[in-house]
C-alpha cells in the first residue's frame, strides 16, 4: 500500500474570517492548510509546528502584517519561512514598502483562485507554478 504524500503546511493569517475560509477552501486539496486570526495566534502556532509557507494579511490588530514579518526575520528559526502578502492594498508605494520586507510575493484582494494557486506553488517551487 503506498503511503499517502505528506501535504506541506500553509500558514494563513487574516483578521477576517471570511479570508481564512476562501483560503482554506481553495488550497485545501492540495495543502495543510493552518488558519490563524490574528499574527499574536500565529507567532503561538510557531511554536508548536513547522509550516512551509505563510500567507499574511498586513492590516491587523495588535501587530500588523509588517510587524509580523519583522519578527519573523529576526528570529534563526523562523527567519527562512517564505511569507506571502495577502492584502486589500493596491497602492504602488504601500506594496514597494511590504516587498522591503523580503517577502516571496503580493497578492491584492480580492484575488483569482488561480493565481494564488499558482504564486503558491511557485513559491514552494512545484510544478504549475508562475
Amino acid at each position: 500500500m503506498a503511503e499517502a504524500a505528506i501535504k506541506k503546511i500553509i500558514l494563513a493569517v487574516d483578521d477576517m474570517a471570511v479570508s481564512l475560509t476562501t483560503i482554506r477552501t481553495i488550497l485545501q486539496h492540495e495543502y495543510d492548510v493552518r488558519l490563524a486570526k490574528s499574527a499574536t495566534l500565529a507567532l503561538e502556532m510557531l511554536k508548536q509546528f513547522k509550516v512551509d509557507l505563510i500567507l499574511l494579511d498586513i492590516e491587523m490588530p495588535e501587530i500588523s502584517g509588517l510587524e509580523f514579518v519583522g519578527l519573523l526575520k529576526k528570529s534563526p528559526e523562523l527567519k527562512s519561512i517564505p511569507v506571502i502578502f495577502v492584502t486589500s492594498h493596491a497602492n504602488p508605494q504601500f506594496i514597494d514598502q511590504a516587498m522591503a520586507f523580503e517577502a516571496e510575493g503580493y497578492i491584492v484582494k480580492p484575488f483569482i483562485p488561480d493565481a494564488l494557486i499558482k504564486r503558491v506553488k511557485s513559491v514552494l517551487g512545484e510544478e504549475g507554478g508562475e
